[in-house]
């Protein structure tokens, strides 16, 4: 096979042990306002915050921006050429399952895919003939709990990436296996090294992100796009997409500014284009496919014994019903959560929300508490009646780490978890009533992600969730 050398999918490289990270006054420091800035002077500021980059990656950065923002296909693909770039970014893994896995690129020309998947000396081949810029190839036909090495060309038979990854195990198998978690990456947090790396270093089967992630503020299709490019030229990212399958939902920043939902922005009634916003970001993450045809970027999916349920919490919102039932879920979005819940076959099911399940730290602000109480409580009631399942919230949001019990009339409290700290940037805090707080940490310069663990004991279901800084410290360790 021809081999073209690839800056952007060179996925194995080790990451330093830990990087510095530059304090307020240091001139390399990047604050949360300016992350929202979005100018080109400081997103390469981003991009060189924990590490200087080389000099040709900046410059293909900064060219390939002005093509995007230009909406020129045909001089993002030139500049591409001259750099040496056969894809955008590197491989990203998504829908892992115990008999696949998906894999999605985003190379500058349509092109058709092939995947050669290894696994015990043996080879597997997969074909995508569709010409696409972004193309996804679906791997089926794997064996469970089972570790394969991958790499992917284009029709041209050039090498596009390649990565590591392991299926997911049989449901029902009583093997172990682990799930990182966490959210509010903010730009920022997409270029430290540490807890991305920490991801794959400790063997989780995926990355579950809960929002805030690589879009900040941002109200056109290009100027969204030159966003996941800073996402997509950061080594740190390619590791992690190239090597641990991720699932994805937004919160505000990602959909459209600060607190911004539904159709329109509240404060300054701007429209917002709520169709080619869920369309972009389906493009750009490699979450599972919707079961059903649906508005919204919600959906579902299973992984080993756990069924992991990611909710739409911005698009579906209507501000005209404020504080009526369905306004914050939509009547659909939540009649299908109702829905896979009753008929979920998973001992273990997890549940996102981007915005705090709870009102413990931001009194409901932006979230169910000043929208849908009452739908909010439909939910909670029929997770009550699944007493042979255990049922986990998260959340994202709010900055900084925190988990609560959420009490319940049948004595089988619920726990949210909110791992807002991938991007150590400010915000969250602790709950007035500490009573059921179990643990709180504050944004400012605070760093870490979640890990869950699942196991059998005894023929019971087992959950551990982990908090873990980015030295590897285990800060909180809750057993469920």
């Amino acid at each position: 096979m021809k081999s073209l050398f690839v800056f952007l999918a060179a996925c194995t490289a080790v990451a330093p042990c830990l990087a510095k990270v530059p304090g307020p006054k240091d001139p390399k420091f990047v604050s949360l306002r300016e992350a929202h800035d979005g100018r080109t002077v400081i997103d390469l500021k981003i991009l060189n915050q924990f590490e200087d980059q080389p000099k040709e990656v900046q410059a293909f950065y900064t060219e390939a921006r002005a093509a995007i923002l230009a909406e020129d296909a045909d001089q993002l693909a030139k500049v591409c050429q001259k750099y040496g770039h056969a894809i955008i970014g590197s491989p990203m893994l998504g829908t892992i399952s115990d008999s696949g896995v998906s894999i999605k690129v985003h190379s500058p020309v349509p092109t058709g895919l092939k995947v050669v998947l290894s696994a015990s000396g043996s080879q597997q081949e997969f074909v995508q003939d569709d010409k696409k810029r972004i193309n996804t190839v679906a791997c089926s036909g794997l064996k469970a709990d089972t570790a394969y090495s991958y790499e992917i060309f284009n029709d041209q038979g050039v090498s596009l990436g390649s990565g590591k990854f392991t299926t997911a195990p049989a449901a029902g198998s009583a093997a172990s296996y682990k799930i990182a978690i966490g959210a509010d990456f903010h730009k920022i947090g997409l270029h430290r090294p540490e807890l991305l790396d920490m991801v794959r270093q400790r063997g989780n089967r995926a990355m579950v992100l809960l929002g805030d992630l690589a879009v900040d503020g941002r109200k056109t299709i290009p100027t969204r796009n030159i966003d996941y490019l800073l996402r997509d030229v950061s080594p740190v990212w390619q590791r992690l997409a190239a090597n641990v399958p991720t699932y994805t939902s937004w919160d505000d920043h990602d959909y459209f500014g600060n607190d911004t939902s539904g159709d329109y922005h509240a404060k300054s009634s701007t429209p917002i284009p709520v169709k080619a916003m869920r369309k972009n970001w389906k493009r750009m993450w490699n979450n599972p496919e919707s079961d059903i045809p649906r508005e919204g970027i919600y959906f579902q999916t299973v992984i080993g014994d756990t069924q992991l349920i990611m909710l739409d919490t911005r698009s579906c919102r209507s501000h005209e019903k404020q504080g009526q039932l369905y306004s914050f879920l939509g009547k659909d979005q939540t009649d299908w959560l109702k829905k896979t819940l009753k008929e979920s076959q998973s001992p273990v099911i997890l549940i996102s929300s981007g915005t705090m399940w709870s009102d413990y730290i931001s009194q409901g602000k932006d979230s169910w508490g000043t929208w849908d109480r009452e739908g909010r409580e439909e939910i909670y009631q029929l997770i009550d009646g699944l007493e042979d399942k255990k049922v986990l919230l998260f959340s994202g949001d709010r900055h900084g780490a925190h988990a609560f019990r959420i009490k319940r009339p049948n004595g089988k409290d619920l726990i949210e978890f909110g791992v807002g700290a991938l991007g150590g940037v400010p915000g969250g805090g602790v709950a007035k009533d500490r009573s059921t707080q179990l643990f709180a940490y504050r944004g400012v310069g605070f760093w870490a992600l979640g890990e869950l663990e699942f196991r059998v004991e005894n023929g019971q279901h087992k959950v551990t969730f982990r908090l873990i800084d980015p030295e590897g410290k285990i800060l909180e360790k809750v057993e469920i």
